[in-house]
Parts: C-alpha cells; sequence; structure tokens
C-alpha cells in the first residue's frame, strides 16, 4: 500500500502547483497592481509621450523623424522601467510576503524565473508603447524631408536594449534584496562608471566594453556591427549576468522571516 500511495501523492502535489503562466500574470500584478506601481508606469509613459513630444517640436521639426523619435522614446524608458524589477523582488522582503509566497511555490527558482519572465513582458509592452507614440507623432509632425522609418533590426536591438536593462533591475533587486539601496545603486553605479570612464584617460579603453550608456544606448539607433555586439555583450554580462548569478544564489538561500 505505502509503495503505491507515495506515487499518488507526488502526482496530486504536481497537480496542485500553479503554471507557470498563472506564475507570470501573478508578479505581473505585482508589479502593476500595486499604487506606487501603477503610478510609476504612468509616470514613465507620460515621461516617453513628453519626450517624443519635445523630439517632434524641436528644431521646427526637423528631429522629427521616425528613428529618431523611436530612440529617444525607448531611453527614459530604459533607464526608468527597471526601477519596477528592483522592486518587483525586494518588495517580497519589504512588504513580508516571502513567507506566503515560498510556502504555496517552495521552489524559488520557479518565482525568481517568473519575475524574470513579467519583466521581460514588461519589457515588450514598453517598446510598443514607444513604437505607437512615435508613429503617431511622426504622422502629425512630419520632419521636413518626412517621417521616414525604424528598421526592424533596429526595432529588435530596442527590445533587446529594454529587455536587458529591465533583466539588470531584477538582478539588482536579487543581489541586494532591499529596495531603498537596490534602486539608489542601480541607478548610481552604473552612471558612475560611465562618468569615470569618459574623463579618466586609461579608463576609456574599457568605456567601450563595459559602459552601459555607450555600449547599450545606440541599439536603439543603428545596426550593430560584430565588434558593437562584443561590447554590447561584455558589457551584459558585467552588468547583468553577474548580479542575476549573485541574485540567484541569494534568493534561493536567504532565510524568510
Amino acid at each position: 500500500m505505502s509503495a503505491l500511495a507515495t506515487p499518488v501523492y507526488e502526482i496530486r502535489a504536481e497537480a496542485r502547483r500553479p503554471g507557470f503562466g498563472r506564475l507570470t500574470r501573478i508578479e505581473l500584478r505585482k508589479m502593476l497592481d500595486t499604487r506606487s506601481g501603477l503610478w510609476f508606469s504612468l509616470a514613465v509613459a507620460a515621461v516617453t509621450l513628453i519626450t517624443v513630444i519635445i523630439t517632434a517640436l524641436v528644431k521646427g521639426g526637423h528631429d522629427a523623424t521616425l528613428a529618431r523619435m523611436f530612440n529617444n522614446s525607448v531611453e527614459p524608458a530604459a533607464i526608468l522601467l527597471p526601477v519596477l524589477g528592483v522592486l518587483l523582488v525586494c518588495g517580497e522582503w519589504s512588504e513580508r510576503t516571502t513567507l506566503t509566497t515560498f510556502t504555496l511555490v517552495p521552489d524559488r527558482g520557479r518565482i525568481l524565473q517568473a519575475k524574470l519572465a513579467a519583466a521581460i513582458l514588461l519589457a515588450i509592452a514598453a517598446l510598443a508603447v514607444c513604437l505607437v507614440c512615435s508613429v503617431v507623432f511622426g504622422e502629425l509632425l512630419p520632419a521636413p524631408g518626412g517621417a521616414g522609418s525604424v528598421s526592424i533590426v533596429v526595432f529588435a536591438q530596442g527590445l533587446v536594449f529594454l529587455t536587458a536593462t529591465m533583466v539588470i533591475g531584477v538582478a539588482f533587486g536579487a543581489a541586494i534584496m532591499f529596495s531603498a539601496p537596490a534602486i539608489v545603486i542601480y541607478l548610481l553605479l552604473p552612471t558612475a562608471w560611465d562618468a569615470l570612464s569618459s574623463t579618466i584617460h586609461p579608463l576609456k579603453t574599457l568605456s567601450h566594453w563595459l559602459a552601459v550608456g555607450p555600449t547599450l544606448g545606440p541599439l536603439a539607433t543603428h545596426s550593430f556591427s560584430a565588434t558593437d555586439w562584443a561590447h554590447a555583450g561584455t558589457t551584459i554580462a558585467l552588468w547583468m549576468m553577474l548580479p542575476l548569478a549573485i541574485g540567484v544564489w541569494r534568493f534561493s538561500h536567504c532565510d524568510v522571516n
């Protein structure tokens, strides 16, 4: 009897385990259903819209090309939106929901994977908003030479840009686990490195390989060469993969209060 009972129990437990799609939807709700998440998302959308409008109006509309507006709209989203990724991870500890979350889903790896999937979906939605805003104002206020177009390669690179920055936000949140220091370090550390590498001569060579702004920023401007991708890949390895590796270990081993 006991030999037969154990497999049945395991099958029933497996059947009760929430699917990955459901976990991802829950993590999306955690990002957007709170007042802070909702208002922050609306603020990012407003900043994106204002950036597109300003781009369309300056210099008598000469900058109102679709490619330029798309690039300018992606920049604020890539900088600000990952803060939601930081809060998504750190909120489990600051809001003391870890006990409930890890009791319902003991496999912490699945929880972190769902958070990453939710962050990527938000990045895709943000890219769609950037493109729609650019297309609308590119038609309303076209440049004297025409609004032009955005190549599919640049659009795909814009998706890589937003996705990478969102994952960086989740990675910093998982590595630090406290909202305030994680947000400050996420915003300050890459900016400080960019500033130092652009002003201190021995670091200028490294800025082409490890600085976020010079290597990832142009993703939404032009098609990358093999060298550009090598620079971007090195930057992603430092600012995304390293904190993510630390974050996976800490997320899996940190005590639940």
